[in-house]
């Protein structure tokens, strides 16, 4: 019987856990850094806009000291016509920071953002995440994760607690 309860302990408190693959190391918070608008590969609109809001928070807690947001400017109303995914805004802003001598640039994707069917509704959110260092345009770091939450939290919410788990992985070079 110990045994069993033991197992469904393990699994419950299992059922709660991160997911998360990463790698790579950048060399400084001290850099400029800009934020570049996430791809959303859900059914969830603006979940990459919300994403990246919670993402360029993050980095400022994490000593990030010059943070760009390039997204806003970097494409045109008319340019946004028909389904993107946030392709071609990514494209303009990352050519956009490049102008700016941006050092890293922060790429993601929303692979995840909504709650599960079914009685208890728990929200499951996943990303990836790069950092990439300009000009030359080489990935430093790069992470996955995703995660599902209990019933009573909300999307948002478990989204920030696998960005901050990513983002904690960062290995900064002395």
């Amino acid at each position: 019987m110990k045994k069993i309860i033991g197992i469904m302990l393990v699994a419950l408190v299992a059922s709660g856990c991160v997911t998360l693959k990463q790698g790579g190391s950048i060399t400084s918070f001290k850099e400029n850094w800009a934020v570049l608008p996430f791809i959303n590969n859900t059914e969830t609109p603006y979940a990459g806009e919300r994403a990246e809001s919670i993402a360029a928070a993050l980095l400022y807690t994490h000593g990030v000291q010059s943070l760009e947001r390039p997204s806003a400017e970097a494409v045109k109303p008319e340019d946004q016509l028909g389904i993107d995914r946030g392709e071609q805004r990514q494209r303009a802003a990352m050519e956009l920071a490049k102008q700016k001598k941006v050092k890293y640039v922060l790429v993601g994707t929303v692979n995840e953002w909504r709650y599960k069917v079914g009685l208890d509704g728990e929200p499951v959110v996943g990303f990836t995440l790069q950092v990439v260092e300009l000009p030359e345009s080489r990935v430093v770091w790069s992470g996955a994760a995703g995660k599902s939450g209990w019933s009573r939290d909300a999307v948002s919410s478990v989204a920030q607690q696998v960005l901050e788990r990513l983002l904690s992985e960062f290995t900064v070079q002395k």
